[in-house]
């Protein structure tokens, strides 16, 4: 019960910091997108009442959020964990939204788009959105039971070995038993590169 209470919490607190958000920055949009309290250089507008600390806590609290979801959601096991993704999405499109929104319906009354607020708002739209594509391409792949061009997209930004479909070796790390470094000139093996395993791994010691 702690552990799903727990990620409850986090889900709570990750929904709630992005709420803040979404209202903090229509709140500053409001006065003309941009304010300012205090300071040497005293801004001529003036942040809404409570918006900064709730902006502020907002951010922190995505943090706090996030750990929260990772630290309890691992416990439960499954795809629990990794609700946390969601956040990022949720998070860029709804700022994105706000963008758009007051791109048509300025609050000075500016006629046609506002291309200062339009521009940004399709980009994070393209930031939140891009990832969800992947996500839902990668999982229809997974479900037909191969590995399908996303795989070897993710391959080639990463390296991997699959990014070369007729390598067969097996990419193994240096703590892998079976693998011995190639070059003698590591004295450790614990930061020594991914070496292959096979015929041409070195022989054990004494062997």
């Amino acid at each position: 019960m702690r552990t799903v209470a727990g990620f409850l919490v986090g889900i709570a607190v990750g929904s709630m910091s992005i709420t803040l958000l979404f209202l903090g920055m229509r709140a500053v949009m409001d006065v003309g997108g941009a304010c300012a309290d205090g300071g040497p250089y005293v801004s001529a507008q003036p942040c809404p009442t409570g918006v900064p600390l709730a902006m502020v806590a907002a951010m922190f609290g995505l943090f706090a959020a996030a750990g929260l979801i990772m630290w309890f959601g691992s416990r439960i096991g499954g795809l629990a964990a990794g609700v946390v993704a969601v956040g990022w999405p949720l998070l860029f499109i709804a700022l994105g939204y706000n963008f758009v929104d007051y791109a048509f319906q300025s609050p000075d009354g500016e006629p046609g788009p506002v291309w200062s607020w339009l521009i940004p708002g399709v980009l994070f739209f393209l930031v939140g959105g891009a990832p969800v594509i992947v996500a839902i391409w990668g999982w229809r792949e997974a479900r037909g039971g191969g590995s399908g061009r996303s795989s070897r997209l993710v391959n080639r930004l990463t390296g991997g070995a699959a990014a070369d479909p007729a390598a067969t070796e097996r990419l193994v790390f240096p703590t892998d038993p079976a693998a011995r470094p190639i070059e003698p000139s590591f004295t450790s093996t614990a930061f020594a590169p991914a070496h292959r395993s096979g015929d041409d791994a070195l022989p054990r010691d004494g062997g």
